[in-house]
């Protein structure tokens, strides 16, 4: 029995996988394993590595696979487009001395070599919300929280086992179920350390983008109906917010008073945008970050109202080249 098991779904072995491998290797702290779970069937000489060969399924599936054939006391789930700093492990330890602790958590941080459009598209996520910030760049202290992705989360296996892994009905979310039932079924904490530190890649270009953003809406507003402890907060509420103001507001501007309230709005709004650019210190960032964050708003926004209307979670990816349902 290891101490670690690193859990990688993947659809195949690619660039990201070979770039993250020695950063694995170097770890400070020896005692892991890794799993890759893959739909390809394919060998590739790692160290430490066991490639298991996986249907066309969702990256829960593949996960809650992985869980099955580790031999880790503890659980590393990472993705395959990230890499781990070399006290990654290390760094986690000290936590699960705690046993109320089930499940340790760290920043996904942008990677040393990046695009110029995964900058700008990490900026968005880093700079739009206090409420997740903490999770696109290190953050300053240690904390507890109540949800956290499977992009660098580090969990017991016997409270996973117990809770019984990621739920497989949906596609995606199963990150958020987790630790949704792991802090309130279990009463254990989850806690955040900066130190705990991952490099993930964002998105390649912006269609990629706004996919991601219109399914984490979704995902969100769904979850604040099934997951009300964890999911209803206001700051989840306000990109929706901002999309019905700007479609209702419209039908108002008749009424002289409204007009300047609505006109005043969007230049307060305009000049947070602004502010947001100014944050990146760059001349070159500052147009396209307030562009990005203002398409971000509105499809994650409009994801959210989606969300609250479904009477059910997704079933298929957005990735219409994958065509899988669960």
């Amino acid at each position: 029995m290891v101490k670690f098991s690193i859990i990688i779904p993947m659809r195949k072995i690619g660039d990201y996988v070979y770039e993250a491998m020695p950063y694995f290797e170097s770890q400070t702290y020896k005692d892991f394993e890794i799993i890759i779970l893959s739909e390809a069937d394919e060998t590739a000489n790692f160290p430490k590595t066991r490639i298991i060969k996986v249907d066309r399924v969702s990256p829960a599936v593949k996960r809650n696979i992985g869980v099955q054939n580790a031999k880790g006391e503890l659980i590393a789930f990472i993705d395959d487009d990230a890499y781990p700093e070399k006290d990654w492990l290390e760094s986690s330890l000290k936590h699960f001395k705690n046993k109320n602790i089930t499940a340790v958590a760290g920043p996904g941080v942008l990677p040393k070599k990046h695009s110029f459009f995964e900058k700008i598209s990490g900026l968005v996520y880093e700079l739009s919300s206090k409420e997740t910030y903490y999770r696109y760049r290190k953050g300053k202290k240690i904390m507890e929280i109540e949800d956290y992705p499977t992009c660098n989360l580090i969990v017991r296996k016997k409270d996973f086992n117990k809770v019984g892994g990621f739920s497989i009905q949906y596609w995606g979310g199963e990150d958020t179920q987790l630790c949704h039932a792991l802090t309130q079924k279990l009463k254990k904490k989850i806690i955040y350390d900066p130190d705990v530190l991952v490099y993930h890649h964002r998105r390649k270009d912006l269609m990629g983008h706004l996919k991601q953003s219109m399914f984490w809406g979704m995902w969100r507003g769904f979850f604040v109906k099934k997951y009300p402890k964890t999911s209803f907060k206001l700051t989840y509420f306000i990109p929706s917010l901002f999309v019905l103001w700007l479609i209702f507001g419209l039908l108002l501007l008749y009424n002289n008073i409204f007009k300047f309230v609505y006109i005043f709005s969007l230049v307060i709004y305009i000049f947070y945008l602004l502010i947001l650019g100014i944050k990146t210190k760059s001349i070159k960032l500052i147009i396209p970050i307030i562009l990005l964050t203002f398409l971000t708003h509105l499809v994650y926004g409009i994801g959210f109202i989606m969300g609250l209307l479904r009477k059910e979670g997704l079933k298929r990816t957005f990735n219409p080249s994958e065509k899988l349902e669960v």
